[in-house]
């Protein structure tokens, strides 16, 4: 509690609170004119750390560019305590305020700031408060820095692939429905298989020290996309290929795909639809899942489709799940470096090496493409290891595996990661009755709707809008109202 119980009055009558040390936390002669000034006008959300008696807060509620206003106080008895102000009353009842405390703001932000819907997030001090609580503003700060820091890879990503998801979605929903009577969604295993340890192959440089071993092991091999074409030219064809990329250069890892063999290609609903005709056409399994996308999880709500995690966006992660999902108890990594060694960023084989040998000439050789291509970002050099060089993507990709393999009780013992619990295999329905005119319709009926009204909280409030939270990323550039409709008008494409 920052505030003293004692309450005072200001000349004008208002009442304001008291610090601990009696000083007034508000101004004693004319609160009600007090306000929050700043360099340019307010718009999107705007985080406000000190309520105190919430007349500075009040004033914001009359900027019609803010969407969202998240009030927070130093710890929840100081919260209560400003509660009883009649300006902080009014606050909050007001539908854009909310009112939180320093312990759960990260919660607060995390479930209720969008930046496809809100756009700018701004962080600003009552004066009185921030002079009073130093520590706790620069606490607040930090929380706000991190919260950032977080969303912004991943907001960076929905603002490049959001058009492209949307579409890829719609066009992989059609084909599921055109071929209604086949088997795309299926994850079951028979027994023998799942006792062997998964290996899980990426393409990083140290796969082409470890294709023996994959060679001579009695694995159940998962390839990523992008080790794919290594495996074959290994003579390794893999059990399951794994494919999140929505690109349409994606398409070029499958190229190396013989007609109707052993492998199940299991792609995302975000993945090209180029890859999953490519593979369809050579007559191989396929298996649809979803990762995280809203309008994957809307169209799929009643298939019993396979759900898998991605963490960060690695593809070698979305294999390790899958594989989790199988009911695999034993996994092991294969070229998932998430460094680059030797050099070069990716193993021998992979569509890369084929499109830098072919376009290479004495101007710009292979290697200068290859080193282009590492130093995209800065290079951080890896201590221990020799010519082995890493960047901050990298290393969030590298994290977000550790995070996984600890959130799903997998234990790394010789090299092998272990279950240390029991993993229940799930019965997926081996056929879909997905009706993609009847869904598309409904689509577009609801993304016209919220045309009629495109508030933020009306959005957030509809599946439909939730639906379309990635493409509005990538019309970030744009009013809410003129996001939405772009947005409308790219899914009347795919009809």
């Amino acid at each position: 509690m920052i505030y003293s119980n004692e309450i005072s009055e200001a000349k004008n009558g208002s009442k304001i609170p008291l610090f601990k040390n009696g000083k007034p936390a508000n101004s004693k002669y004319n609160p009600d004119a007090e306000q929050i000034l700043f360099e340019s006008s307010p718009q999107g959300c705007i985080i406000v750390a000190g309520i105190a008696g919430g007349f500075h807060i009040e004033k914001l509620l009359n900027e019609k560019n803010i969407s969202l206003i998240i009030a927070v106080e130093a710890d929840s008895e100081s919260l209560e305590f400003c509660k009883q102000f009649s300006s902080v009353k009014k606050i909050s009842e007001c539908k854009k305020t909310i009112l939180c405390d320093k312990s759960n703001l990260e919660k607060t932000l995390c479930t209720k700031y969008f930046p496809a819907i809100y756009k700018n997030l701004t962080l600003v001090f009552h004066r009185a408060w921030k002079n009073e609580n130093p520590q706790i503003a620069q606490e607040i700060s930090l929380i706000v820095k991190n919260f950032l820091e977080k969303i912004s890879a991943d907001y960076s990503v929905q603002a490049h692939f959001g058009k492209l998801w949307q579409r890829n979605i719609l066009l992989n929903l059609k084909f599921i429905s055109d071929h209604s009577n086949e088997n795309f969604f299926s994850a079951k295993l028979e027994q023998d298989k799942i006792k062997k340890t998964a290996a899980i192959v990426a393409a990083g440089p140290t796969l082409d020290f470890s294709i023996e071993e994959i060679k001579r092991g009695d694995f159940f091999v998962i390839s990523t996309d992008t080790a794919f074409g290594t495996l074959i030219q290994n003579s390794i064809v893999p059990d399951a290929v794994i494919n999140i990329d929505a690109q349409h250069i994606s398409s070029e890892h499958f190229f190396c795909t013989g007609e109707e063999t052993k492998t199940t290609f299991v792609f995302d609903l975000c993945s090209n639809l180029e890859s999953v005709n490519f593979v369809y056409n050579k007559k191989n399994k396929i298996q649809f899942c979803i990762n995280q996308h809203p309008l994957s999880f809307l169209a799929t709500k009643n298939m019993e489709i396979t759900k898998i995690e991605s963490g960060a966006g690695t593809v070698t992660i979305a294999a390790a799940d899958w594989a989790k999902n199988c009911g695999f108890q034993k996994l092991k990594f294969f070229g998932a470096d998430f460094s680059y060694s030797f050099g070069k960023p990716y193993t021998k084989g992979t569509y890369l090496e084929k499109q830098f040998f072919s376009k290479s000439n004495r101007i710009i050789s292979t290697e200068e493409k290859y080193a282009a291509l590492m130093f995209r970002t800065e290079l951080e050099k890896i201590h221990g290891q020799k010519n082995s060089f890493t960047t901050e993507v990298l290393k969030r990709y590298k994290k977000s595996l550790e995070d996984w393999a600890e959130k799903n009780s997998f234990k790394l013992k010789n090299g092998v990661y272990i279950s240390e619990r029991k993993i229940e295999t799930k019965n997926f329905s081996a056929k879909s009755n997905f009706n993609y005119s009847e869904f598309y319709s409904q689509f577009i009926n609801g993304i016209k709707e919220l045309l009629k009204n495109p508030e933020p909280e009306i959005i957030l409030e509809s599946n439909w809008g939730l639906s379309v939270l990635p493409i509005l990323a990538f019309f970030k550039n744009n009013t809410l109202f003129d996001s939405l409709k772009l947005a409308y008008n790219q899914a009347l494409r795919y009809n």
